[in-house]
């Protein structure tokens, strides 16, 4: 159980973080390859469909072959959120990247990370950040 729980926090911190200035935290050495493989490639699919608006879970579990309810048991334990909850997560830290960037307006930065309607957009970025997008960019120079 407490593996489990060190599983997530590595997700939950490293989603898209490749570069992280905190201790590496290696989840091969104490969990399963195909827990690790199985993450990676959900990580890889988001990644190359980011900017699809219409991505659903159900092409997320066509593409592994399993079922709905198993996809998002395994999720959910590795995780500790949800498919829907995850694909946002991967959403906003992807949007975050790019308002660090600052080479794009923050409606350019929703519609590159699949979000069709800005305003829905900056009320997630304000969930998991606790500032709008345009106040992440200022405090980011």
């Amino acid at each position: 159980m407490k593996r489990r729980v060190q599983l997530q926090e590595y997700y939950n911190l490293h989603l898209l973080n490749k570069k992280s200035e905190e201790p590496e935290f290696k989840p091969e050495r104490n969990f399963s390859s195909n827990d690790k493989k199985f993450m990676d490639e959900l990580i890889e699919f988001l990644n190359e469909n980011i900017d699809n608006s219409e991505l659903l879970v159900d092409d997320l579990v066509a593409s592994f072959h399993i079922s709905r309810s198993v996809f998002f048991k395994k999720l959910k334990v590795l995780t500790g959120l949800s498919p829907v909850e995850f694909i946002r997560e991967i959403r906003i830290k992807r949007a975050a990247e790019l308002i660090r960037e600052d080479a794009y307006n923050m409606a350019q930065v929703a519609y590159m990370v699949g979000f069709s309607d800005p305003h829905y957009f900056s009320k997630c970025f304000k969930q998991v950040y606790n500032m709008t997008p345009t106040e992440y960019k200022s405090s980011a120079r």
